[in-house]
């Protein structure tokens, strides 16, 4: 296979569905398209194991519309992997064949730490250090991996912007004591699973630390070459969560960098941020716009090698 093919990776979250559309000269990664649609696959998964019908169609309705645009670029394979909506409703396994019945495609469910080590490989082809911590946000749950010169820990831990808000968030207005029970169970699951390590940044990746990354800089529009590599104090972001709870989600919606379909979740999600960054002891976080989508596609020949669209 040439370098120089195009390849198509879509990304099923439990939020968010993501296309990127590239190939690669050597080890460079030529970004060609990228494309998101919300469609909440992950929705209620709090009150029921199962996968609704609605985010099942609007999640195949997303890859059918993925497909399409990646057969305009004429690419060699589609990479397509689900996350941690598919690793725990009940019927995920119903909503795979129905999506390769519709589409043609087949969808690897990532395990916990898959979805990390793709994550970490796409973090750490533009960012290096010798003492790292990545943490990745998603919809139902949280991939960490911590790497210095002698370890590298890997792993997840079940909480994820819609999970926090369907348990704790629920109002449109939270209060004081929803955040503070929020955050309680939001430390108790990285007490339990993450070691007691002091780090003084931490890199984030992701929906929710995009969105960060475009309020604090008030980027209109999802833009990557603006946002990569920003650093946002725990400070700043004590205050622009402060700010977002204390006002409607009507008002949220208005917010510079704030997407409206990510209004009612950015709190749960900056929640998310802040608590680990004072359990790690972190003074600020580093914004990365790459992660598992560049991680799974720099290492396609795992997944397309010798197989045909």
């Amino acid at each position: 296979m040439k370098h120089t093919e195009n390849i198509a990776v879509i990304d099923i979250g439990s939020n968010t569905l993501r296309l990127l559309v590239g190939n690669l000269e050597g080890n460079k990664l030529n970004k060609i398209y990228t494309d998101r649609v919300v469609t909440r696959l992950g929705k209620n998964l709090t009150k029921s194991p199962i996968l609704s019908e609605e985010s099942i169609k609007s999640s195949i309705d997303a890859l059918i519309k993925f497909k399409k645009i990646a057969e305009k670029y004429n690419v060699f394979c589609i990479i397509a992997f689900g996350t941690s909506a598919l690793r725990e409703a009940k019927n995920s396994n119903e909503f795979c064949k129905l999506a390769e019945k519709a589409t043609g495609i087949k969808i690897n469910v990532f395990t916990e730490k898959q979805e990390a080590y793709y994550t970490f490989l796409g973090v750490t082809e533009e960012i290096k250090y010798e003492n790292i911590f990545i943490l990745d946000v998603g919809g139902g749950s949280s991939e960490w991996i911590y790497s210095n010169t002698d370890s590298l820990l890997i792993d997840s831990i079940s909480v994820g912007v819609l999970k926090i808000k369907e348990l704790f968030l629920k109002k449109d207005l939270p209060l004081q004591e929803d955040l503070n029970n929020a955050k309680r169970y939001i430390r108790k699951e990285i007490e339990n699973r993450i070691p007691n390590v002091r780090i003084e940044k931490i890199i984030a990746t992701g929906g929710t630390a995009s969105t960060a990354a475009m309020i604090f800089c008030k980027v209109n529009s999802y833009c990557p070459e603006k946002t990569h590599k920003t650093e946002i104090s725990i400070d700043k972001l004590k205050s622009m969560l402060k700010y977002l709870s204390n006002i409607p989600i009507s008002e949220r919606k208005k917010v510079i960098g704030l997407s409206p379909d990510r209004a009612d979740i950015i709190c749960s999600g900056l929640l998310i941020l802040e608590t680990f960054l004072e359990y790690l002891g972190a003074n600020a976080l580093v914004i990365s716009e790459t992660g598992i989508i560049e991680g799974v596609i720099k290492n396609y020949k795992i997944f397309c090698y010798n197989k045909n669209l």
